[in-house]
């Protein structure tokens, strides 16, 4: 298995709540070792070298977490705009269906029973993610479209422009679902994320390292560690755009069923 399906196999709530004990973790040992370390190594000159490597590594989480924001936003957002676009080509498809009068009607209920499937499995609550036969159901369906149309009796120069494009728009969301079947998967690399754990565990420890041990401080290391693990939880969020709490809009899809339906 490679890291795109690793990634996209990650529950987004246990991650979160690993992150979160793993950083209060470090908090932690960095108590426990301020009190078990000889003073010398608490010395002034000692901190001043822990300050400058927390800054460094709190400089190259803060990099490395915007990547994998900036990724897990783009994998969503394209994701949405693949939906839109999808959206868009099917009611003009339905458009040119009507404009073959009766002899068109099948192909438009063949349209209107892949439609509400595809919105059934990918919005569908209990759904745990795609598979092939989805696909390869797709692709039948939208080949025994175009072998319909082929079969229909064309009358006028009117019918067959709507054919012709009809056609078209079928061959345009083939494209479309290869394309989206490209992008399917995780945006997210697991041992860069595995990294940006391991450090932001380093700095809680160097933080703590030399705080002192009250109520404030715990407060403001269980707030840390849960914001941390928010971040992460609403990435991995992204990265799976069909399931969970952030999902892509169907409402596209929806109004789609709806000119279907009339």
């Amino acid at each position: 298995m490679d890291h795109r399906a690793a990634a996209a196999d990650m529950s987004p709530w246990l991650v979160a709540v690993a992150v979160a004990v793993l950083v209060l973790a470090g908090s932690f040992l960095g108590a426990f070792l301020r009190t078990r370390l000889p003073r010398h190594h608490l010395d002034d000159d000692s901190k001043e070298m822990v300050k400058m490597g927390i800054g460094f590594l709190s400089t190259l989480a803060a990099l490395v977490l915007g990547l994998i924001i900036s990724s897990a936003k783009g994998s969503f957002d394209t994701k949405s705009a693949e939906v839109e676009s999808a959206a868009a080509q099917l009611l003009q498809l339905n458009n040119n269906l009507r404009q073959l009068g009766d002899a068109g009607e099948p192909a438009r209920a063949l349209l209107r029973r892949l439609v509400t499937e595809r919105v059934g499995e990918f919005w569908d609550k209990d759904r745990t993610g795609g598979n092939g036969s989805e696909v390869n159901e797709t692709a039948r369906a939208l080949y025994h479209l175009q072998k319909m149309l082929r079969a229909i009796p064309l009358t006028n120069a009117g019918q067959h422009s709507a054919w012709s494009k009809a056609l078209q728009l079928i061959d345009d969301l083939a494209q479309l679902r290869s394309v989206a079947i490209a992008h399917s998967g995780s945006s997210i690399t697991p041992p860069l994320l595995a990294l940006l754990v391991f450090w932001l565990m380093i700095i809680a420890v160097g933080l703590n390292l030399f705080a002192p041990s009250n109520g404030t401080i715990h407060a403001v290391n269980v707030l840390c560690a849960l914001s941390v693990a928010g971040a992460i939880f609403l990435i991995l969020e992204m990265d799976q755009p069909y399931e969970g709490l952030i999902r892509v809009s169907d409402a596209p899809l929806r109004a789609v069923l709806l000119q279907l339906e009339k």
